[in-house]
């Protein structure tokens, strides 16, 4: 009898222990699970720029803006309520450029978002852009996805640029009847991922007054800029 008590004493103390260990094990999880799921900042063919996001459990959101930055911060706290998952916003360019950090109170998961483009309110007078609409996703497995549709005519190549240590989307006349593209990227940690789409764009030039004659030459835009730091 004697024996059997001992046993089952032994056999209580590893169960509270399993038990105690598991729960640790999943408090720890728990804690360090990403609150930010995926987010896609869009831009589209009006030039407007808006945020989709998802969260992972219930979190609750509060934004903050920086004005020394103009950064849009979007804390992400846990919550014991029912919240929503999914969380669209607009976004509005400060000059040439908007800024979008997420602070994730929960992990280290901390990206920050760098767009350089024209206001769409103050270039209506501009000509048509090659690129009609873009997003850039940020996924669970740390990749990036670019996605964006193109004018009709006109002729997409990827080039990375080693210099500069940029991706690089140039955007030119040609034919082709391919106006949809889609396009995955890894970001090695502690460096800055950055995508340009590079337009080229006939310029005229000045015209001769004896011939009448004009000239024409390319230049390139960076526009718009993406840097995800």
């Amino acid at each position: 009898m004697k024996n059997f008590n001992l046993f089952a004493l032994l056999v209580s103390v590893v169960l509270v222990f399993s038990s105690c260990s598991t729960n640790e094990t999943l408090l720890q999880e728990e804690q360090s699970l990403d609150l930010l799921k995926t987010f896609t900042i869009n831009r589209d063919a009006n030039g407007g720029y808006f945020l989709d996001y998802n969260v992972n459990g219930n979190v609750k959101t509060e934004n903050v803006v920086d004005d020394t930055t103009n950064t849009n911060y979007i804390y992400l706290y846990s919550s014991e309520n029912l919240l929503s998952r999914k969380v669209t916003q607009d976004l509005t360019i400060d000059g040439n450029q908007l800024k979008v950090g997420f602070v994730d109170t929960n992990s280290s998961n901390q990206p920050q978002i760098t767009i350089k483009d024209k206001n769409a309110s103050l270039s209506k007078n501009e000509n048509e852009d090659m690129l009609s609409e873009y997003s850039i996703s940020g996924n669970e497995d740390g990749t990036y996805t670019l996605d964006f549709t193109v004018n009709s005519k006109v002729k997409v190549d990827f080039v990375y640029n080693d210099e500069l240590n940029i991706y690089e989307v140039h955007l030119e006349e040609g034919k082709t009847d391919v106006t949809t593209f889609s396009k995955v990227f890894d970001k090695i940690d502690g460096e800055a991922l950055e995508i340009d789409f590079v337009n080229h764009i006939l310029i005229e030039g000045d015209t001769a007054a004896k011939t009448n004659s004009k000239s024409y030459a390319f230049t390139k835009e960076r526009r718009p800029e993406v840097i995800i730091d």
